[in-house]
């Protein structure tokens, strides 16, 4: 499933005058960047249903003025009859820079507000030190083959997405997220988010459309955090396999009660408060990556700002990294548009 690295990875932390900080050794989660290279070649047609089982190789691309060891970026390649190849930029490094950053910061080394950059460096393994195949991944060792159902983009609206993976969500979901949202008030709330993948017939272009979502019954929830228990996953899963649609698991939602955040500020200082733009917690997209692994997976989020309802803000892999995507509400009732 997974190929064995032929490198191992570090952070070399330098001041703003290059002087040297520390050179951190880690070990990168290139599981996001497999998955979005899996992801292009299901979009590419060069795979099926079989594209999230592909086997990919990593290979460092060099700073192109520092040279070895100091990378510019990476390679990710998707084995098969029909290879995929995707560059990664140094983007994907920074959340990992960061956490070394604020850990050197604990521990005295750096002072908060000094300038500093992160470098990523890479050094060739011995084959004997190379780690075995899938070790070290994240989430499930056989990933599920995934159905495409054939479709037309031009039954939906078109404004307003990502022209590379339009996500389209009724406006009824949007309404249910609604009221399960203000009911739970003080509290956070959330559910799992049903849908179907599929491809325009003309353009080949993958999209997703949200059929429905399940609230999730059995969670543990206070104003600052949603826990989902494993009770959650086996109700999820049993309504799946009675709604014999053949929906996936596409993605899941949850609220922030900023309205109880920020209780005695006016609802004109909530509006304008960063609070009330959407965010993923750090415990939120450690969720996200340990059961939506998936590139095509993604997070909603009901951001409860008014007593009038909340505000949606979506999330999404790209390029292997979680960041805000566009997506577009459907106003029309439809019935299954891709099954």
């Amino acid at each position: 499933m997974t190929a064995p690295l032929r490198y191992s990875y570090a952070v070399h932390v330098l001041r703003e005058d290059d002087a040297p900080v520390r050179q951190v050794p880690v070990e990168v989660d290139w599981e996001p960047a497999r998955e979005a290279v899996r992801l292009r070649a299901l979009q590419d047609g060069l795979a099926g249903e079989e594209a999230f089982t592909l086997e990919c190789t990593i290979d460092p691309a060099w700073h192109p003025s520092r040279g070895q060891p100091y990378l510019g970026g990476f390679r990710v390649r998707a084995q098969d009859t029909a290879p995929c190849e995707v560059d990664f930029s140094l983007g994907y490094f920074r959340e990992l820079g960061a956490k070394i950053t604020s850990r050197l910061v604990a521990e005295g080394v750096l002072q908060k507000g000094d300038l500093i950059r992160c470098l990523p460096v890479a050094y060739p393994q011995a084959p004997e030190d190379a780690p075995r195949a899938g070790e070290g991944r994240i989430g499930r060792l056989a990933p599920p083959r995934i159905p495409v159902v054939q479709g037309s983009l031009g039954d939906f609206p078109a404004g307003g997405n990502d022209a590379a993976y339009p996500v389209f969500i009724p406006e009824r979901v949007l309404e249910e997220v609604k009221l399960l949202t203000l009911a739970a008030e003080a509290r956070e709330t959330g559910g799992i988010l049903l849908g179907l993948l599929g491809r325009d017939a003309t353009r080949g272009t993958l999209f997703a459309e949200v059929t429905g979502q399940l609230p999730a019954r059995h969670t543990e929830a206070c104003a600052t955090k949603l826990t989902f228990t494993p009770a959650t996953w086996t109700e999820v899963q049993a309504a799946l396999e009675l709604r014999t649609r053949g929906e996936l698991m596409v993605g899941w939602w949850h609220s922030h009660p900023v309205r109880e955040w920020c209780k005695n500020c006016s609802e004109e200082k909530r509006a304008a408060c960063a609070f009330a733009k959407g965010f993923l917690s750090e415990e939120d997209r450690l969720l996200h990556r340990t059961v939506f692994p998936r590139a095509y997976s993604l997070a909603l989020l009901a951001n409860d700002v008014a007593a009038e309802g909340p505000t949606y803000s979506l999330f999404g892999w790209k390029a292997g990294v979680l960041e805000q995507r566009e997506f577009s509400r459907l106003t029309e009732v439809r019935h299954g548009a891709l099954g």
